[in-house]
């Protein structure tokens, strides 16, 4: 079946085929040298396959993939972590993304063209996403057009934060900020047009909140399955009856959760709370807080108060958080971090 794209109206939703798309990972994939394909799917070599020896370390008589993960997140330190990631990153070609975008180019203006739209779909994607909670950033739950280079995220199953509230290894990163993206951008990277974009998104979203939070009462209205899911599960975990409760305690406390993300609140705080919501009773809880809230001589977010003055500064907590070793290096191998 085709991508889609999916508008949201006042009473209905309309579905539109997408033309002219691709997976990341597949466009990707096809940018890459059979030597290299070769590589990535050689256990020994690969990073996936560091990334696999690498959490077992911690756990070294056997057990559940996810006992791994909750062992290394109380057991690996900083320097560790990073160092594993360096090691993954080596790996990897630096550039295969850059080549898919040379290649899909007529000329070198074209390919400027081209990555200059990425830029800024990529900006305005990661904003939207992160206001409404969007997880599961995989590779292939991204969309390229062919045509202009556009960015499209598809998927939304996890939204609200689930993907950190739920998840049994959360996902402790506002939005995909990764190596291939920024050596994309070359030479600013990811403090040119993809962060002037990020900037004016959100400031336009911030200015006029109610617009966008006044559309979310569909789900106060009418919540769908899922959110009735989550919200058994998470009182289940508060010990809390959830037949007593009023069916829009839920919806709300996600509503307000967006609230306070478009009145600048640093999303540290926002990733501590969904974090603590579903994590707080887990032996490792308290080393995954420390991870999200980061380290003040490393993190530029952890220098920040709870609230963030101006919409630059939540875009350099936003970009820091994304982007930090630290949370990338102990993220579910599954999404592909090194990448």
């Amino acid at each position: 079946m085709s991508p889609t794209h999916t508008y949201v109206l006042y009473r209905v939703g309309m579905i539109e085929w997408m033309q002219h798309t691709v997976p990341l990972k597949d466009f990707m994939i096809d940018a890459m040298t059979e030597t290299e394909v070769d590589t990535n799917r050689d256990p020994n070599k690969s990073a996936a396959g560091k990334h696999t020896k690498w959490i077992a370390t911690y756990l070294p008589r056997g057990g559940d993939t996810v006992k791994q993960y909750k062992e290394m997140y109380k057991k690996a330190n900083r320097t560790e972590t990073v160092k594993a990631l360096k090691d993954k990153h080596a790996a990897v070609p630096w550039d295969i993304l850059r080549r898919a975008y040379l290649e899909m180019s007529a000329s070198p203006e074209s390919f400027l063209l081209l990555r200059e739209h990425f830029a800024r779909t990529l900006g305005s994607v990661n904003i939207c996403q992160y206001i409404l909670g969007i997880g599961d950033r995989h590779l292939s739950n991204f969309m390229i057009d062919s045509q202009t280079g556009g960015v499209i995220g598809i998927d939304f199953g996890h939204a609200f934060g689930s993907a950190t509230q739920f998840l049994p290894l959360p996902e402790l990163m506002p939005f995909r900020l990764t190596q291939q993206f920024c050596n994309l951008l070359l030479p600013l990277k990811e403090v040119g047009q993809l962060r002037s974009t990020m900037v004016c998104c959100l400031r336009a979203l911030r200015r006029n909140p109610s617009l966008l939070l006044s559309t979310m009462d569909v789900f106060i209205k009418e919540p769908s399955l899922d959110w009735k899911i989550f919200a058994r599960r998470q009182a289940k975990d508060q010990g809390l009856d959830s037949d007593s409760l009023d069916a829009t305690w839920f919806p709300l406390q996600k509503i307000r959760q967006a609230r306070r993300k478009l009145n600048g609140v640093n999303p540290a705080y926002i990733t501590r709370d969904d974090l603590k919501l579903g994590h707080a009773k887990s032996p490792e809880y308290k080393c995954l807080e420390a991870i999200v809230m980061g380290d003040n001589r490393h993190n530029a977010r952890a220098r920040i108060g709870e609230h963030c003055h101006t919409v630059e500064e939540q875009i350099d907590c936003l970009m820091d958080q994304a982007m930090d070793p630290n949370i990338l290096g102990r993220t579910y191998g599954g999404w592909e971090p090194w990448v």
